[in-house]
């Protein structure tokens, strides 16, 4: 399994930096990948002056087989939706899904906010807050949270997000 560590660093001016390199990584092998990236750290620390601010990993999975063969041809990177949510602790958690499909605006994509009776939209509402699951492989669902791990319980608003739009 192809991993990449990175790690985050902050000199004397809190200017910040990322080191990353790839690490075929084998589950098998016994050791964890919080292991592994504080071992990797252990050797990166005596070879820097700054501080750690932040260590990880991230995955990149082949999905070819479950991918869209080809962009619409109406479909635009700028043209959002941005869908808000709210945390256990009250933050707030936007995420922001490009290439929205306009229908799925209000006014069959002459509004400005998301059409949340779309049966699309109330299963995307649904997966965000619920958690996401398969029945095939697990019952329990990985819940989606905050950056800071707080966990996503309501759902606020969703609106168009592009060009002056924006909020």
């Amino acid at each position: 399994m192809a991993l990449t560590f990175f790690y985050t660093i902050a000199d004397a001016d809190n200017d910040k930096s990322v080191i990353s390199f790839p690490v075929d990584f084998d589950l098998a092998g016994g050791s964890s990948p919080d292991y592994m990236i504080k071992y990797a750290w252990d050797i990166i620390n005596p070879l820097i002056s700054g501080t750690l601010l932040t260590a990880g990993i991230t995955y990149e999975a082949d999905i070819s087989a479950y991918t869209n063969a080809a962009a619409d041809v109406l479909s635009d990177v700028q043209e959002k939706a941005e869908f808000v949510y709210r945390a256990v602790g009250g933050f707030l958690k936007r995420i922001s899904l490009p290439t929205f499909i306009e229908t799925f605006f209000t006014g069959s994509g002459a509004g400005k906010e998301v059409d949340v009776t779309q049966a699309e939209v109330a299963a995307f509402n649904l997966a965000i807050i619920g958690g996401l699951k398969e029945a095939a492989i697990d019952l329990t669902p990985s819940q989606v949270t905050t950056d800071h791990g707080e966990d996503i319980v309501s759902f606020v608003e969703g609106h168009q997000a592009w060009g002056k739009n924006r909020r």
